[in-house]
């Protein structure tokens, strides 16, 4: 009987292991398999093509085209995020005190989920180009002299294009994943807050977003980490010399032939790497937040 109530209790010991197991096994298998295959061919040989190092690869990318590519991905990765995470919280904020009078404004930050990223970027094109909607509304309202003198958004040197299509699909997400629970806070702690004499912006500053911060930043870093390594919105809305490692990659790998097919996956492996190193930096800090009491003002 003894036996029998210690194997039970082991059991209920490793429920929560076991309720994983299946996302584990999905993981181990699709992903930590997929990673590993790639690691494998970014270090074959190339006979033919002169490439007897298995490290050809990563050298090829030691220099300093490719320098600036990473920070020009990387740049355009964190300011999606940043900005993303920001106007998500701050609509999610708006939502939740506005949202039962306006049922309708919830449905207007759902509508860009359901919609692909290269027709979000297809879109955009049409109405931020030079010869697009919003150019030739200025121009009939007389607010530009010609359609020529609109500002460039697309295909420009500093990448807003690509940062306003991508806000224009990532702030529903952040959305989506914090609204449910600032709707709740707000419930919970309203009266708390009312009875003790705070405000509403109170009650977020000091209850809301430091409860949310593990959340919120971990949806950040979902964006950042999709946007590093998405192709497609830099594909159609950057410039041509615009470096985005993505681009360049999918260049390598589909147009020059299978022996540059290793280099363009030491590029994605390189994205990959540096998303797991933010990723272990922010799980490190929060760990640190934990211990200092949560505290963020």
């Amino acid at each position: 009987m003894w036996r029998i109530n210690k194997k039970g209790y082991q059991i209920n010991n490793y429920k929560g292991l076991l309720g994983i197991l299946p996302a584990l096994l999905f993981m181990l298998i699709f992903f930590i398999g997929g990673l590993f295959h790639s690691l494998t061919l970014s270090l074959e040989r190339q006979p033919l093509a002169g490439q007897e190092n298995r490290f050809w690869a990563y050298k090829e990318l030691m220099n300093q085209s490719f320098l600036h590519s990473i920070m020009v991905t990387v740049g355009i990765a964190a300011a999606v995020a940043i900005l993303s995470g920001i106007s998500g919280l701050l609509a999610a904020l708006f939502l939740a005190e506005r949202s039962r009078k306006w049922k309708w404004l919830q449905i207007i930050f759902q509508l860009p989920i359901g919609i692909p990223h290269l027709l979000s970027a297809y879109l955009l094109m049409q109405v931020f180009m030079q010869s697009g909607w919003y150019s030739r509304l200025a121009f009939r309202l007389g607010l530009v002299d010609s359609m020529e003198t609109f500002p460039v958004l697309i295909h420009d040197d500093w990448g807003i294009g690509i940062i306003l299509a991508y806000m224009w699909k990532e702030v529903p997400f952040i959305v989506l994943l914090i609204y449910p629970f600032i709707v709740k806070l707000i419930a919970d702690w309203k009266e708390t807050a009312e009875v003790l004499g705070g405000s509403f912006s109170q009650t977020v500053r000091l209850v809301i977003v430091p409860i949310l911060l593990p959340m919120w930043v971990g949806g950040m870093w979902v964006v950042f980490a999709f946007t590093l390594g998405a192709y497609e919105i830099p594909a159609l809305l950057a410039k041509t010399s615009f470096g985005s490692i993505p681009v360049l990659a999918f260049q390598e790998y589909s147009q020059f032939g299978l022996e540059r097919q290793p280099f363009a996956i030491a590029m994605n492996l390189v994205l990959a790497v540096i998303s797991f190193l933010i990723g272990c930096l922010l799980i490190y800090f929060q760990m640190d937040w934990f211990k200092k009491g949560r505290r963020i003002w």
